[in-house]
């Protein structure tokens, strides 16, 4: 699979990028394609074989949450990194459907994905419960805000607001939706919305 995955060269999109510092971090993306770098870059190494994805399923998020890293990807794929092993090892979730992200704040962890769904662990992903987002479409980024907050948005453009760590999800009131592949906080009352449409601030 590594040589077949040398030969092929960069073909396949990459979908997501973490770093957990200026020199340590990993690009996922289609097909299992998975790279981490410890120089900041210069130079990357390929992570199939360490990864618990023997159907080569999409990956679509990498990100650090209650205290590790999780990989989300196509068919209720959820990986959480085993540093001292250097593996992703898969976890079991209620769902089969693709989470596009993880999102968490303080000991817990939320994937997100296809048609509203989300779930919530605090115990590193060994048991899940749905939490009630009280929407339908895709769910397709997710950000960490203060003070226990968490911040989800959907495809369609809404943003869902947590205050209790992700337990319970409301609507936020919006002049206009921007289809969002990825959120980020600025400031206190407001967040940067990026997607097909550009870039936006909602206040």
């Amino acid at each position: 699979e590594a040589e077949r995955f040398a030969a092929q060269g960069a073909e396949n999109p990459f979908l997501d990028v973490w770093f957990a510092d200026e020199q340590s971090g990993f690009v996922v993306g289609a097909f299992n394609l998975i790279l981490r770098t410890t120089d900041g870059g210069k130079n990357w190494e390929p992570w199939l074989d360490r990864t618990a994805n023997p159907q080569a399923l999409h990956l679509y998020a990498i990100r650090p949450a209650g205290g590790d890293v999780y990989v989300t990807g196509e068919q209720g794929l959820v990986l959480r990194l085993d540093a001292g092993a250097g593996r992703l090892r898969a976890l079991e979730t209620p769902y089969r459907g693709s989470y596009f992200g993880v999102t968490g704040t303080g000991n817990a962890v939320i994937v997100f994905g296809l048609r509203g769904n989300a779930f919530r662990s605090a115990d590193g992903g060994a048991t899940w419960h749905k939490i009630d987002t009280g929407v339908q479409e895709g769910l397709t980024a997710g950000v960490p805000l203060g003070a226990g907050g968490v911040l989800l948005a959907s495809q369609a453009g809404r943003l869902l607001v947590s205050t209790d760590g992700g337990e319970h999800f409301a609507p936020l009131k919006l002049e206009r939706a921007t289809p969002a592949a990825a959120v980020q906080p600025l400031g206190t009352d407001a967040v940067v919305v990026a997607g097909a449409r550009g870039v936006r601030v909602q206040m």
